[in-house]
């Protein structure tokens, strides 16, 4: 699912929130707790490593994909 809500951007024009184009939710950057929007709790934290220019992801969640 893509996050930005413009092409490139993913923060509001303040830079303080940020914004998902996909349901309207709107996040806390430092934390990823929901602030506003139909979202539920908050984002999930990755860790990301940069291996020669490939970002590898992981995290501690047991994460799927969606089904549609």
């Amino acid at each position: 699912m893509e996050l930005d809500w413009q092409p490139n951007r993913v923060f509001d024009a303040t830079g303080q929130w940020l914004l998902c184009a996909s349901h309207g939710a709107a996040y806390l950057p430092d934390t990823g707790q929901c602030a506003g929007g139909p979202c539920k709790g908050g984002l999930v934290k990755i860790h990301l490593v940069d291996n020669g220019g490939v970002v590898y992801w992981q995290s501690a969640y047991n994460l799927k994909p969606l089904a549609f």
